[in-house]
């Protein structure tokens, strides 16, 4: 638990105290492990509770009609939630689901808010992690609009082996492109990666 507890530190500009964070960690009453494509929170299902990946990488992922988007990846260390089912109470908008296998701990609810109502050093940190979140969907808009190939650099450089354990269909589905075409791009890189 020492890894994760310096990931959950390394994931938030916040540093909440070391007592805080036992206390936090103490709250994980289960670890579960998913194997790849194995979902944590199936699209469309209630489920309420907070999550930390403690290894392996999953994703956000939502449909548009019948076509899956990867809106999110997720590393060791990152909170995951349902906004929907634990904000407004309402089944989950997002699948997530793991891209390789994974495993992740679960803090119930009650428990989680229960350490927020307490402690103002918890609420601080859950409050910088939620506007890391938020922030993210925007550098996300800002990163991913360039061509296909800067798209693809810039992920490599965030999570540099997620060609080693995400698929290429899931791959293709972030960057917007088809697996197809990501194939063409990640020969080239590697050409120009052998050239240069």
């Amino acid at each position: 638990m020492e890894t994760l507890k310096k990931q959950l530190f390394e994931e938030c500009s916040y540093r909440m105290r070391d007592e805080t964070m036992e206390e936090f960690v103490a709250l994980m009453s289960e670890e579960i492990e998913l194997k790849e494509y194995e979902p944590l929170i199936p699209y469309g299902r209630f489920d309420n509770n907070v999550y930390v990946l403690k290894s392996g990488i999953m994703r956000s992922v939502y449909f548009d009609g019948p076509k899956e988007k990867t809106f999110a990846f997720a590393l060791p260390g990152t909170v995951m939630i349902s906004y929907y089912s634990f904000y407004m109470r309402e089944p989950s908008f997002s699948q997530f689901e793991a891209c390789c296998d994974s495993v992740v701990m679960k803090v119930p609810r009650a428990k989680f808010v229960e350490l927020s109502e307490r402690s103002h050093d918890f609420a601080q940190w859950m409050m910088w992690m939620s506007l890391g979140q938020l922030w993210f969907g925007e550098k996300k808009r800002t990163t991913v609009s360039g061509d296909a190939m800067e798209r693809f650099r810039i992920l490599l450089k965030i999570i540099p082996d997620i060609m080693d354990k995400v698929s290429m269909k899931t791959v293709a589905s972030y960057i917007g492109i088809t697996p197809q075409y990501l194939s063409k791009l990640k020969r080239q890189y590697l050409r120009a990666g052998s050239n240069g």
